[in-house]
């Protein structure tokens, strides 16, 4: 008969042991998976990010250039930041793009404002049809 403290971890083991086989027991789960889109750089694609709120996706491409894609894939920009850039990303408020550059040892910050065409057909107007219209949205609530 073992003393009463060995006994106690003894049936802690062995519950230990039978939690364990339970665990690895489990069935293995299924992953379904499609590719929804592709992005296309026209040069080796490096790094990616994507915006916090999802609607911008950052890819760094062997050219020395950033492309910039909205959520459905359609391009929006491009931004040179060199051949030596290896690393990107981008700030929670999508304001601002950070570039490591193994050649001078040093991250980039680049300040970065995306331009959004707004469609306001059927909007109601004041003025004539076709005047220029410009929206500025702040982000700082000043």
């Amino acid at each position: 008969m073992l003393p009463a403290f060995m006994q106690k971890t003894f049936r802690m083991l062995a519950f230990v042991g039978t939690l364990t086989l339970f665990y690895s027991a489990a069935p293995a789960a299924e992953i379904e998976w499609e590719v929804l889109n592709r992005l296309d750089t026209g040069s080796r694609p490096l790094d990616v990010t994507v915006s916090a709120d999802g609607r911008s996706v950052f890819v760094l491409a062997e050219d020395g250039r950033v492309h910039l894609f909205d959520a459905d894939g359609n391009v929006v920009g491009q931004i040179a930041v060199g051949a030596q850039a290896e690393r990107i990303a981008v700030d929670p408020e999508g304001e601002r793009l950070y570039v490591t550059n193994r050649e001078t040892r040093r991250v980039e910050i680049v300040q970065i404002d995306i331009l959004r065409e707004i469609n306001l057909s059927g909007a109601p107007f004041k003025g004539r049809e076709q005047a220029p219209v410009v929206i500025a949205v702040f982000s700082d609530f000043q």
